[in-house]
């Protein structure tokens, strides 16, 4: 017993010897990288997102659109700030960003029909997080260029699609549920005015996984549009009459929200 809680103790102190090398050398590594923050600024974009089902019932003046495909689709772009720390082949970054946007539904099975929807027009505005890692290259003594890959958490404040949705249940919408988390790839390139200052331009394209609003639509329906009651004459008797024009969808997938980021901004060397 006594030789095994020996052997136990050696082997912890091997242990804990190895980490504090291996600690050390990764703080001595770090310590080498050149490390950077900086300011920049970026034109954003979403260009899909979403949610598409079908007709599953219809007022009495557009039964045909009975089981046609229908989707709404929000689209916004704006602008972000931000600053950031660099680590050489990583950079953490935090900013603000607004915007605004367009939406529409759309009728498929024939001509494209667009008509009204209360989700509204989204235009978020919020902060973002985000993580990349890169691989500099440098060309010249003033020019590097790197690929980059990451990630980015979206977190919109304000301006969601954050309109009450009118169904069997009534869906009501908080901005926080437009928040996304996008994962990035692209490029970039710093241009050094002198030893400690440069310029960095990046270009990323960007997917996201499902914000909380559109599983929320998709998971509690079918949902009722309201369509504009419409007044005819009966031909043969001349009485004037009105239908209504609503309908139910039911909405079951989610369309790609997908957008390009334009970045750029000023560094500083640290060391």
């Amino acid at each position: 017993m006594k030789k095994t809680t020996k052997l136990f103790g050696i082997a912890a102190l091997v242990a804990a010897f190895a980490t504090t090398g291996a600690g050390d050398a990764y703080a001595q590594a770090f310590a080498q990288l050149p490390l950077s923050f900086g300011i920049s600024t970026s034109l954003i974009s979403d260009f899909g997102g979403g949610v598409s089902g079908r007709v599953t019932e219809a007022g009495n003046t557009v039964d045909g659109w009975l089981g046609n495909e229908v989707y709404w689709h929000g689209s916004y772009s704006g602008f972000a700030s931000s600053i950031f720390l660099d680590a050489h082949f990583v950079q953490l970054s935090f900013g603000y960003f607004t915007s605004t946007g367009s939406s529409r539904t759309r009728l498929g099975g024939g001509p494209a029909t667009y008509f009204g929807h209360p989700l509204g027009t989204p235009s978020p505005t919020g902060i973002e997080i985000g993580l990349l890692g890169k691989f500099p290259v440098e060309l010249s003594p003033r020019i590097t260029v790197f690929p980059l890959a990451g990630i980015a958490y979206r977190i919109v404040v304000t301006g969601g699609a954050s309109v009450p949705l009118t169904s069997y249940r009534e869906l009501s919408f908080d901005p926080l549920d437009s928040s996304a988390l996008w994962f990035r790839l692209g490029g970039g390139m710093d241009f050094s005015i002198n030893q400690n200052v440069f310029l960095r331009g990046s270009l990323s394209y960007g997917v996201r996984l499902r914000a909380r609003w559109e599983n929320d639509v998709i998971n509690n329906g079918p949902h009722w549009v309201s369509g504009a009651a419409t007044t005819h004459t009966n031909d043969l008797t001349g009485e004037v009459f009105t239908l209504d024009n609503s309908r139910f969808v039911t909405y079951d997938n989610a369309r790609l929200g997908h957008g390009v980021d334009i970045t750029i901004g000023i560094g500083f060397r640290l060391n």
